[in-house]
């Protein structure tokens, strides 16, 4: 996974487990094992959905595309070490 993918992936994945927190009221009717697999799914869909951004950019060259990835998703520039 490229830098940028990386960061996207954390991205989804806090903006996903704050989403998920913040619905605990309106899920709170589910059973636990069932609320735990409503966050699993939750978070699979949104890892996968990073990984085709990743996949994108990449086949892409990533450059000018990168740059509105990451504005649009608001994801901060991976650190130079971050990128070897």
């Amino acid at each position: 996974m490229s830098p940028v993918g990386r960061a996207l992936h954390e991205r989804f994945e806090t903006v996903c487990r704050t989403e998920l927190q913040r619905l605990r009221r309106k899920t709170a009717s589910l059973a636990p094992e069932h609320r735990e697999q409503v966050d699993a799914l939750t978070l699979e869909v949104a890892q996968r959905v990073a990984l085709r951004l990743d996949a994108a950019l990449d086949a892409t060259g990533g450059g000018e595309l990168a740059d509105v990835v990451m504005r649009l998703f608001a994801v901060t520039a991976p650190a130079v070490e971050d990128m070897k």
